[in-house]
């Protein structure tokens, strides 16, 4: 069965790892690329999960590509979260973002 690994800082990695999914932490960029193409090419990852502060250090071409895989899908998690008053969400937040890239197409949900 396809796993979920977190690549994230040891700090980051510490909430994931509550969850219950697999966590590498890693600590730079020249870490964090490596653990990510290991997890890319191993072929047991379902879903990576990493940090988008480890990911923005990374070249666009980079970038691209491993938005670009749908196995294992790669999804960019923010580390340094700002609380906000519920008025000034965006519109399209960052969850329905997600969920369209997985997906392919928009979901409406209604709370």
């Amino acid at each position: 069965m396809p796993r979920v690994l977190a690549i994230v800082s040891e700090d980051l990695g510490r909430g994931f790892a509550l969850t219950g999914v697999d966590v590498e932490p890693v600590a730079d960029t020249a870490g964090f690329r490596a653990a990510l193409d290991a997890a890319v090419s191993g072929g047991t990852c379902g879903m990576i999960v990493v940090e988008a502060e480890l990911m923005e250090q990374l070249s666009a071409e980079a970038r691209q590509s491993y938005a670009a895989l749908t196995v294992p899908l790669v999804i960019e998690v923010p580390g340094a979260i700002r609380w906000r008053e519920e008025q000034a969400l965006p519109f399209d937040d960052y969850v329905a973002r997600l969920v369209r890239r997985a997906v392919g197409y928009q979901l409406n949900i209604k709370l």
